[in-house]
């Protein structure tokens, strides 16, 4: 088997075959880090890619395979890992030139449990400046490209996995999603991007997080490949008060299963009211192919959503708080985007903060309501296709948006929500616009039911007009 169809396979066809010992899992990580670096020129995905370490961890993969200890379906498998998520012993950036020497004393709890289960991590991955954006043009190490189209963003700020993702480079990358950061690269990317409920995951080792919201999840090639990643990184930690005491189901064990009888809920507000027109076409069709499935449509409205930009206000304040040391002592080092989305955080008043967490809870309890009378919600992942990367501007109904920067959360206004609000989100491509660029459509299940979010994920990815396509830039082409 070639280098380039091994690095076209899913985690779920290299699992079995690994186990079999058919794939060595040095070979694999040899060819991953060689697309890794024949790739870096176009793609900037990478901010460290460890050669050394890597092929280390690969060689210590084959012989525990090889004298019978296997861990699971990541055993040997090359992943990569934002640069916001600690690594001990090995440069953590932040995307930063406020960190750039900063070298964690320990693995973050996400990474611990990678490493864990046989995971052989091949490099660090570029990112918005601070993880504060959509975009990942960073000031610092360059732009994230898309493999789409490298005039492009790949979204943010998990830009530099949902590039390696895509373009074959990386068989699962670990992101972290905050306002959309992992389901933004996804839908941009074109690959499978997982915000799953808040607290089933530890963050312990995501560094300079918010206080409310924060989620680490995977970018993926399939929804198969996303569940096998949650089935790893999910669990009660004991150091983390965030996350929840609650069963780990079998994630995998709902694929295949069908849509009959399911509720489909179509928010009738907000979601679909600020679309680029081929978006709102492709989700329409995904709708559709779902009712086909068996998918009961119903139409739902969320009023409360109409004040969800005042959550802007604790999010401001939560920035402020966690950068305050840096900007005390590295204020020079900061890109001008990213410290001027932050200062403005330092004016928020007690008074306005709780005001903006009474609404967040107002907005809690509606989607709770909500999910009484429906399986799940469908979105649109993103308003608009990935912008270009010199683009400033997104002109919505004649009203112009920033791309990144103070003001800039046209892009977000989708993803973001289910972050204040926790809820299990997932992103699948759906389709391409008429210049090649994804699509994805958001699928949203009550809290803790990532088992039902799998199900449906996987039944549309199955009929998705996007099986089969591969971005300009990858392996292979």
């Amino acid at each position: 088997m070639s280098n380039t169809d091994l690095l076209q396979m899913t985690i779920s066809e290299l699992a079995p075959k690994i186990h079999s010992k058919e794939i060595s899992p040095v070979e694999l990580t040899e060819a991953s880090l060689a697309a890794a670096e024949t790739l870096q020129t176009d793609l900037n995905s990478f901010i460290a890619i460890l050669h050394d370490r890597a092929m280390d961890q690969a060689r210590e993969a084959e012989t525990d395979i090889s004298r019978g200890d296997y861990r699971g379906p990541l055993h040997g498998i090359p992943i990569g890992l934002k640069d916001n998520l600690a690594t001990a012993g090995i440069t953590t950036t932040l995307g930063t030139k406020v960190l750039a020497d900063h070298v964690p004393e320990e693995d973050a709890e996400v990474v611990r449990r990678c490493r864990d289960a046989g995971a052989i991590i091949i490099g660090k991955e570029n990112l918005e400046e601070f993880a504060a954006g959509a975009t990942s043009n960073n000031p610092h190490f360059g732009a994230v490209h898309n493999p789409w189209g490298l005039d492009h963003i790949p979204g943010g700020s998990s830009g530099g996995g949902g590039a390696n993702v895509a373009s074959g480079v990386t068989f699962a990358s670990l992101g972290t999603d905050l306002g959309g950061s992992v389901r933004l690269p996804g839908t941009f990317c074109g690959v499978v991007g997982l915000k799953q409920s808040f607290g089933r995951v530890s963050q312990r080792g995501l560094l300079v997080t918010s206080f409310n919201g924060d989620h680490i999840g995977p970018m993926t090639r399939s929804v198969a490949d996303s569940a096998l990643m949650l089935q790893v990184l999910a669990g009660n930690d004991p150091l983390d008060p965030s996350t929840v005491p609650v069963p780990v189901p079998d994630y995998s064990a709902h694929l295949g299963k069908g849509l009959k009888g399911l509720k489909m809920g179509v928010p009738s507000n907000h979601y679909f009211d600020m679309l680029d027109s081929e978006v709102e076409e492709a989700v329409r069709r995904s709708i559709a192919a779902l009712e086909e499935l068996g998918a009961e449509l119903q139409e739902v409205s969320l009023p409360s959503m109409e004040y969800i930009g005042a959550l802007r206000i604790s999010a401001m304040a939560d920035g402020i708080v966690t950068h305050e040391p840096f900007i005390k002592s590295n204020r020079e080092d900061y890109g001008p985007d990213t410290l001027y989305r932050t200062i403005p955080g330092q004016f928020v008043l007690g008074r306005d903060y709780s005001k903006s967490l009474k609404v967040q809870r107002l907005i809690q309890e509606e989607y709770a309501r909500v999910m009484q009378q429906v399986d799940f919600l469908i979105t649109p992942t993103a308003p608009v296709p990935a912008p270009r990367i010199d683009a400033k501007y997104i002109t919505m109904d004649g009203v112009e948006h920033r791309v990144r920067g103070p003001g800039s959360s046209l892009i977000s206004r989708n993803t973001s929500p289910l972050n204040a609000i926790g809820l299990p989100a997932i992103t699948v491509p759906c389709g391409v616009n008429k210049l090649g660029l994804p699509i994805g459509v958001q699928f949203i299940t009550g809290p803790f039911e990532e088992s039902l979010l799998f199900q449906v994920a996987d039944c549309y990815e199955k009929v998705s007009p996007s099986q089969g396509l591969r971005p300009k830039v990858a392996v292979g082409t």
